[in-house]
């Protein structure tokens, strides 16, 4: 008897711990606001210009451009557009100083 009033105890204490801890989400008049963050990321995409081949060569060509290769140092290694720095995308951020200043940036990663 004494270990079932026991048990019995036992299981309304975690019963009320549980529910406790459950939260119901109440309704609410406001809409729920947008991700805020990815909204801004889809706005930078969007400005993100693509250029062609041609347009790379002649802005490399006139100087007023830094192509950056943002693959892994390993893959850099496999084959690279001629004079193309190697900064993996993960290191962007860390080595950004190393791009030089004032130029278009130009990057790829295939």
């Amino acid at each position: 008897m004494r270990k079932a009033v026991t048990l019995f105890a036992v299981c309304a204490v975690m019963s009320g711990i549980a529910s406790a801890q459950y939260k119901k989400s109440t309704p609410s008049a406001t809409p729920m606001p947008v991700n805020n963050q990815q909204a801004q990321l889809e706005a930078a995409i969007a400005k993100v210009r693509r250029i062609s081949e041609q347009e790379t060569n002649r802005l490399v060509t006139n100087g007023s451009a830094v192509v950056i290769d943002v693959r892994s140092n390993g893959q850099f290694q496999l084959g690279h557009i001629k004079g193309a720095m190697n900064i993996p995308n993960s290191q962007i951020i860390a080595r950004f100083r190393e791009i030089p200043a004032g130029k278009t940036i130009i990057t790829y990663c295939a």
